[in-house]
């Protein structure tokens, strides 16, 4: 977004001072949109804050945040002062989904960066993520993205950083 408010702003500039048809020859040289009036075709919607779903984005926050600690719903609803069935039903209610199925996802987008960027073991990144058993996480981990973790680095391994030392991410 940066660097497309960069852009809006030196074509709102020289719109000001040198006119429209210059500030849309200057768009077309410069390869951009000068009728562009919003960022919305550019905005990652899980990014967005989602209104009425204050209590959903403060419990995805804390599972994010603690990835990689064991899943307890009667702590995690202790945290929020209420019953586990309260917590269970105002998630869904809010999100479509439970909260273990928010944190599973969670883990995996987690694990997906860590494959892609790191040179730790599966095993390292199943445990960096919350899992003591690399088969129950291989296994979720392929209904999450269609490939085993191994196949996935493979895949998708940034080559860019991948001769990067890893810095405990």
């Amino acid at each position: 977004a940066a660097f497309s408010a960069m852009y809006d702003f030196a074509l709102d500039l020289i719109r000001r001072h040198n006119g429209a048809r210059v500030a849309r020859t200057t768009a077309r040289l410069a390869l951009v949109d000068d009728a562009r009036t919003s960022q919305t075709p550019y905005v990652d919607p899980w990014l967005l804050p989602q209104p009425g779903r204050e209590f959903s984005q403060r419990v995805m926050r804390r599972l994010d945040q603690n990835l990689a600690e064991r899943y307890d719903l009667a702590a995690l609803a202790d945290a929020f002062r209420v019953s586990t069935r309260t917590l269970l039903r105002r998630f869904a209610e809010e999100t479509g989904r439970s909260p273990l199925a928010h944190l599973q996802a969670s883990r995996v987008r987690r694990a997906r960066h860590l494959l892609e960027t790191t040179d730790r073991t599966v095993a390292a990144v199943a445990a960096a993520v919350g899992y003591q058993d690399p088969g129950t996480f291989a296994a979720l981990f392929a209904r999450h993205t269609g490939h085993r973790p191994s196949a996935y680095r493979a895949a998708f391994r940034c080559t860019a950083q991948a001769s990067a030392p890893d810095v405990g991410v």
